[in-house]
């Protein structure tokens, strides 16, 4: 690491090149890129299979596709809240 005292007396340029040198612990944009579409791409083709490939008819179809899912996530945030209180 930088001692603090040395970065403050740096020249614009060069403390621009301390930054911006790959040994830097800052992420790029595109580093977390596969962990970010692994993220999205259930969301996505959620989306795709709700509203083209399966449209609902009526309204209750469509709150009970949108609550089964918002279910089963708060069942799992319980169970791991649970989980996370018995380990202390």
């Amino acid at each position: 690491m930088i001692d603090r005292s040395n970065f403050d007396e740096e020249v614009l340029k060069e403390k621009f090149k301390i930054l911006l040198d790959d040994d830097n612990e800052i992420k790029r944009w595109n580093e977390g890129l596969l962990i970010k579409s692994l993220i999205l791409l259930p969301i996505i083709i959620f989306i795709i299979g709700l509203f083209i490939v399966n449209r609902p008819a009526n309204l209750t179809e469509l709150l009970f596709l949108m609550i089964y899912p918002l279910t089963l996530i708060s069942i799992g945030l319980i169970i791991l809240f649970l989980m996370r209180i018995n380990l202390n």
